[in-house]
């Protein structure tokens, strides 16, 4: 578990999730001083609620991208289900340690917007792998290469897999040009 733990964070680091936290949780953080909102207040709740419907986006094309490769296994998604529960309760721990150091909403934001970030990269690297790309802006892709690298070495899909579109596969030409598109 620990091992994980400390993948996660090197990963987080590696992806700039947690500098992106990190750096919008202290801005947060400062506005927060400023609109004097030491309580809970509607930002909490927008920023928790961003945090969950990325972490419900991610979820579902997860589960798409498993039963298209007929990879699906409950047992997988039961474990999916835990960690995106850890990840919220992650948060509600930030705001109660912020709380109780009385750091205003720095701890939260930080740890909001890490994992927003994180798990929106996952998302629209998911998107990519299912082929998906073609209706979102190539920028958004190029924002999350290392995740989208990352999603089509964890997936090596293959043509008889994708029904809808092309899919991705490292050793064909096609996943080559999409590659390149992505690294511009």
């Amino acid at each position: 578990m620990l091992k994980q733990m400390s993948e996660l964070v090197k990963h987080m680091i590696e992806n700039k999730s947690m500098i992106v936290g990190i750096v919008g949780g202290t801005i947060g953080s400062f506005f927060d001083g400023l609109l004097n909102t030491a309580s809970f207040s509607n930002n909490h709740i927008y920023l928790f609620l961003l945090l969950l419907l990325i972490i419900g986006l991610d979820f579902v094309v997860g589960i798409r991208i498993a039963h298209k490769n007929k990879m699906y296994q409950s047992n997988i998604g039961i474990d999916a289900v835990i960690r995106n529960a850890l990840i919220l309760l992650t948060v509600v721990i930030g705001w109660l340690i912020d709380k109780l150091l009385g750091t205003g909403a720095l701890v939260f934001g930080i740890l909001s917007l890490s994992l927003a970030y994180h798990n929106f990269q996952s998302f629209v690297a998911n998107l990519y792998v299912l082929g998906w790309d073609k209706w979102f802006p190539i920028w958004l892709f190029k924002l999350v290469e290392v995740e989208v690298d990352s999603k089509i070495k964890k997936y090596k899909i293959t043509s008889s897999n994708n029904d809808e579109t092309s899919n991705i596969d490292d050793t064909t030409e096609e996943s080559n040009v999409k590659n390149n598109d992505i690294k511009g």
